[in-house]
């Protein structure tokens, strides 16, 4: 009896072709599929960009590519794309120059195609590469004990227990990640691992167990800040029964903890801890405060408070989009003393969508509480040196008196004559003649742009707001808003 040995199953590729002529590229893929080769996903591109992106996320791993459609300041970049993510490639091209043939080489191209493209050389190309895919392992897996452990195991729970070392890398700047995986193939590891890149991080998945996996990580941390000096971090899990996709979700919920603690040092996947809730909103006693202390600029009281709030924080720690939202309430008060001040020009403008874009974007806590102190005392700035112009005129000055005294029941025309060094009469005439009001009207109106702010910006009782602006009597204090506004208080609020 002969037992016959099960049929082989042939393996499927996946391939890329890119060409700018749209054309050229339909023509490419009808002539291809025209042969029995084992490719089951055929993706076509004629703009590089989607190239690059086709390389990163797909892997194919056979790359037929027009030289023409890369610019020469992007050649070194694209090639490195080449060389990272596909597997084997065939180059295109219009111009049968020396330097289209050296091109092609130096991307290990399996041949240069010159157009009009020959049919035969077409398929004796794709015939070679495909061969040499078969005498190879395949790009990005690991072998080990007969199973294979592919690049969707870290996105797709495949519930197949991987005992060894894995590492992650991540970059405080993003740019950097092309560096490092150059820096990755260069490296002197005990073992050299499978290397895995997603959008934002690197992962590294040894076959081997190894006695020191963090001592090594230390190590490349070293090597890596003394050659290139750009933030990193780097995740180790040492190994355990789970299977990669539950490892590498440790991972990422570790190097989250970079936003607290910044890059530049080795951490262990064993020391992950859950997150912490928090109010990410401030209470109405913060609030308070904060008017306070930007209509009082005083600088090192909100720098003190600020430290004290996020520079002090210790493991557990809160979920990071909840401090963004925290800094962002706090950015929403920066932002009314700004409207209250006056502050509209565009270079104030465009600091703040910076300052915003650094609280919704910055990888690291300490770098955005940096920039809001910066920010405000750049306004603070500001406001002081309008504050000096405004000086040159004696009604902008007696109207600044005002407005940071206007919470004082007793204040006077004749108090603010004094600050300005005017009589009484004189000051209430030039008011009368510039702006049309009388000193008691305007001191009115001051108060009442002031309590609609707070009205607006605080939760605290119509009583204490009433007492905040300068009027001892909470119903007076009411009838005089409803005259001004045509509203209560309460409406106010409410509408």
């Amino acid at each position: 009896m002969i037992i016959k040995s099960p049929k082989e199953v042939l393996p499927i590729y996946k391939l890329l072709i890119a060409d700018r002529d749209k054309e050229e590229l339909q023509g490419i893929h009808w002539l291809l599929s025209k042969y029995s080769f084992p490719i089951n996903k055929t993706r076509l591109a004629n703009q590089l960009t989607d190239v690059l992106t086709t390389l990163e996320n797909e892997l194919p791993d056979i790359l037929c590519i027009e030289l023409d459609m890369i610019q020469e300041d992007s050649w070194e970049m694209v090639k490195s794309f080449i060389h990272r993510y596909s597997g084997q490639v065939i180059a295109i091209t219009a111009e049968a120059t020396f330097e289209r043939a050296m091109q092609a080489m130096s991307i290990k191209a399996v041949d240069l195609w010159v157009k009009p493209l020959s049919p035969s050389l077409m398929k004796h190309a794709l015939q070679q590469a495909i061969g040499n895919l078969s005498a190879v392992s395949k790009k990005n897996t690991i072998t080990e004990l007969g199973h294979t452990v592919r690049y969707e195991a870290l996105f797709i729970d495949d519930h197949v227990s991987f005992p060894y070392p894995v590492y992650l890398l991540g970059a405080e700047q993003r740019k950097t990640l092309n560096d490092l995986r150059d820096f990755i193939d260069q490296f002197d590891f005990d073992y050299k691992p499978s290397v895995f890149s997603a959008h934002d991080n690197i992962v590294l998945v040894f076959q081997h167990d190894f006695p020191a996996p963090v001592k090594q990580a230390q190590r490349f941390l070293r090597e890596w800040e003394h050659s290139e000096g750009n933030p990193i971090a780097i995740v180790v899990h040492r190994g355990s029964g789970d299977s990669l996709h539950p490892i590498y979700m440790k991972l990422l919920r570790m190097m989250e903890t970079t936003f607290f603690i910044g890059y530049k040092q080795v951490l262990q996947a064993e020391d992950v801890q859950e997150w912490i809730d928090i109010d990410p909103f401030l209470t109405v006693e913060e609030q308070r405060n904060w008017v306070f202390m930007l209509d009082e600029r005083q600088g090192d009281k909100l720098k003190s408070w600020l430290y004290e709030e996020f520079f002090n924080m210790k493991s557990p720690y809160p979920e990071p989009g909840l401090l963004r939202t925290r800094l962002t309430s706090i950015l929403a008060q920066i932002r009314r003393f700004m409207f209250r001040k006056g502050l509209k020009s565009k270079a104030s403008e465009a600091y703040y969508k910076n300052v915003f874009e650094s609280i919704l974007y910055s990888p690291v806590l300490y770098r955005i509480v940096q920039e809001l102190i910066l920010f405000i005392n750049y306004l603070f700035q500001t406001v002081k040196e309008q504050d000096i112009y405004a000086r040159a005129d004696v009604i902008e000055t007696a109207i600044g008196y005002m407005e940071n005294h206007y919470n004082d029941a007793t204040l006077s025309l004749t108090e603010v004559a004094a600050h300005v060094h005017r009589s009484p009469s004189y000051l209430s005439h030039i008011l009368s003649k510039r702006y049309q009001q009388s000193f008691r009207e305007m001191l009115i109106y001051i108060r009442m742009q002031k309590a609609k702010e707070m009205l607006g910006a605080t939760d605290d009782s119509i009583q204490n707001i009433a007492a905040a602006v300068g009027f001892r009597n909470p119903n007076y204090f009411s009838r005089v808003f409803k005259s001004h506004t045509g509203l209560t208080p309460r409406e106010w609020r409410l509408q």
